[in-house]
């Protein structure tokens, strides 16, 4: 309705007898594309660990033969240059000596002696494929390392990190939405909180950050709004300490 436009989808909802508000829904609460997860990540949230990850000899240790992609080349170079030695003689008129006969270095003979050699060239190379195996053990090959496998830990971690941001990101936009009406603007609005300068006190019993307040009235009230709204999560930093947020000017 905002933008005056309509779109068709197509989906399968697996016999669950999903209503169309409900298969909306899902499409847009969706993380998003996995292959850009982390790319957005390391934009908004500039993150220093990397995971390592463990590596066993994998059990597939075979390749496609890279001999039958050398054949398969030569294969369609040949094939080539036999369309074009066709086309050539296709255009070409035989030649005769004056007692009918064809003459023995004509143009036209030249051809067909090339094509000869080239189609028996043809049917040897692909005879040379079709005996190859379409797929090689990289130990019996001299110039090959054998194949790790990645166990699932890695992939695990990533996942939990890919699920957690997202899921807190969607969670802190339905904070926003009480105190800042504006739905386009509120994943900015977001961003901007995260980008603000601020300053951190602690003493023996908390920790306060206070950030520095926006600009926009409409955007400072929701800063401040949703900064209360963390802070009464009771959140406690692993020394102890309570942790508070709060918005307002340089306390130096």
């Amino acid at each position: 309705m905002r933008t005056n436009h309509r779109i068709s989808v197509l989906c399968w909802d697996a016999d669950l007898q999903w209503s169309p508000q409900e298969v909306l829904t899902a499409m847009l609460s969706r993380w998003g594309a996995s292959e850009n997860t982390f790319k957005h990540i390391k934009g908004r949230h500039p993150y220093h660990y990397h995971p390592g990850f463990g590596l066993a000899e994998s059990d597939k240790q075979d390749i496609a033969n890279p001999q039958i992609k050398g054949l398969a080349q030569q294969i369609a170079s040949t094939q080539g240059h036999l369309a074009k030695l066709y086309k050539q003689q296709a255009k070409t008129q035989p030649s005769f000596n004056r007692d009918g006969s064809e003459r023995h270095n004509s143009r036209h003979r030249r051809l067909a002696a090339a094509i000869a050699v080239s189609e028996t060239q043809l049917k040897q190379l692909q005879a040379d494929k079709a005996r190859l195996p379409e797929r090689v053990n990289v130990t019996g090959l001299s110039d090959y390392r054998s194949f790790n496998a990645i166990d699932n830990e890695g992939k695990n971690l990533f996942d939990f990190v890919t699920s957690s941001v997202w899921n807190v990101r969607r969670q802190l936009l339905d904070w926003l939405d009480d105190s800042y009406a504006k739905d386009s603007d509120r994943v900015d609005l977001l961003y901007a909180i995260f980008n603000c300068h601020g300053w951190v006190r602690s003493d023996e019993h908390w920790v306060v950050v206070r950030l520095e307040p926006l600009q926009q009235p409409a955007r400072r009230y929701a800063q401040e709004q949703l900064c209360r709204k963390l802070t009464g999560l009771g959140a406690r930093i692993p020394g102890g300490k309570w942790l508070r947020i709060e918005v307002g000017q340089s306390p130096l």
